[in-house]
């Protein structure tokens, strides 16, 4: 009970580690959660850890997190941090594309900074304390990074990020990037402009403001089900000239006259970020970075 007590947090240390529905391998998979991310943990089953992230919870293998103390969480938090930003990158023992790889890292994943560079490589710190070196144009430092995810570009650059998954699986629970559902590559894609929404369609249609007269904007969210009473079963992005990507056994992007679902409700998110609609800025989330009063 103890140890539960004290460390009642953990960053995840794989680049994606999957969440459960229940502590056992055979659960439904709700989730994944990136390296770097900042979770609450509580009771443990067998080899199995209870975590929420932001506004979920499920359940971890104990090797994907790296537990922390109240005091630890805190140092994490204010300790300088690089974001990746290539899809897939690897970091090796040394600064060399020959050298042995030691982690496997993809875009979102969050490494702490060690202050030392070589060649175009970037020495960086693992969430479990183990160090490597990436190739430096693969990484973005992270608050400079969450400061920068902002302006008139955001609408051009979620949808273009959503757009270059076209072909990737399907896959529930799917929240990187070899793997999506439709609420994970609404999610994934504003988290890598600096948002945070909630997991799920139904959560993510209640955020923002709605939008009732069908003139949509490149970025709003658009949400399929049923209207009276209105039931939120899936989403995709509107990305202009009546059309939407969006996450169905595959990526892919489609007319919206050609899909064969009515659209039941449509959201603005962009221009309501950090105004308490439920869409707020990575930059302010105590997540991700200490907050003032913290």
């Amino acid at each position: 009970m103890l140890l539960a007590t004290l460390l009642s947090w953990a960053v995840v240390s794989l680049s994606s580690a999957f969440m459960r529905s229940g502590p056992d391998y055979e659960a439904p998979l709700d989730n994944q959660l990136m390296m770097g991310a900042l979770v609450e943990t509580a009771e443990s089953n067998r080899y199995w850890v209870k975590v929420t992230a932001e506004d979920y919870t499920g359940w971890v293998t104990e090797k994907a997190i790296t537990r922390l103390s109240d005091s630890e969480k805190d140092t994490y938090l204010a300790a300088p941090k690089w974001i990746c930003v290539a899809e897939f990158s690897r970091v090796r023992e040394a600064p060399s594309e020959t050298s042995e790889p030691i982690s496997v890292i993809t875009m979102g994943n969050i490494l702490r900074q060690t202050g030392k560079s070589s060649g175009g490589w970037t020495r960086v710190l693992l969430p479990d304390g183990r160090s490597g070196w990436v190739l430096s144009h693969e990484l973005m430092d992270f608050r400079l990074w969450a400061e920068t995810r902002s302006g008139n570009n955001l609408a051009r650059e979620i949808s273009g990020l959503a757009c270059s998954f076209a072909g990737t699986p399907y896959m529930w629970g799917g929240n990187t990037i070899k793997y999506f559902d439709c609420s994970g590559l609404v999610k994934f894609c504003f988290f890598m402009n600096g948002i945070l929404l909630p997991r799920n369609a139904s959560q993510q249609q209640r955020c923002g403001v709605p939008v009732t007269d069908g003139r949509y904007e490149r970025g709003d969210l658009l949400f399929f089900g049923s209207k009276k009473p209105l039931k939120v079963t899936h989403v995709g992005i509107y990305i202009g000239d009546g059309r939407m990507v969006h996450a169905s056994q595959l990526v892919y992007v489609v007319r919206l006259d050609e899909y064969e679902r009515e659209v039941v409700a449509a959201t603005r998110i962009l221009g309501n970020i950090d105004n308490g609609k439920g869409a707020i800025s990575v930059l302010r989330s105590p997540y991700y970075f200490k907050q003032d009063g913290e």
